[in-house]
């Protein structure tokens, strides 16, 4: 199945009360107040002395730095392991590697597969203006 088939069949369901979407975008942007959403979303309280620590261990630069905290599986489910996969936590890098050609058949099948505010949302997160409820 596709990406494109996978976010659409939750996408479809947004308005159910146990689906959250959460954004890479969103998560960049805005850290400290993504992931206290989320806890509010799993009821889970955190004592606030706690979230500093929290938050600075979900940035990427720690995540980077702490690649072997995550286990040697990585390099099993990601061809080069944690370090590819943590590889520079930048956004819209896909569209730099792809050619011309390729944004086009990219373009012409999120089309066909996606409703536009899906696609709105899968590429820039709540700076699309679109708020998946």
């Amino acid at each position: 199945m596709s990406h494109h088939h996978h976010a659409r069949t939750y996408w479809d369901y947004r308005h159910l009360p146990n689906i959250l979407f959460v954004h890479y975008n969103d998560l960049k942007a805005d850290l400290d107040g993504e992931m206290r959403r989320i806890a509010r979303f799993l009821e889970i309280e955190v004592p606030a002395g706690k979230w500093p620590m929290l938050i600075d261990a979900a940035t990427f630069a720690s995540m980077k730095r702490d690649t072997a905290f995550l286990g040697p599986e990585m390099g099993t489910i990601f061809e080069g392991g944690a370090d590819r996969f943590l590889y520079k936590g930048t956004n819209d890098r896909w569209r730099d590697v792809l050619t011309a050609e390729d944004l086009a058949l990219y373009e012409a099948a999120a089309t066909r597969t996606l409703t536009p505010d899906l696609k709105r949302w899968l590429e820039r997160g709540a700076a699309s203006g679109v708020v998946p409820k």
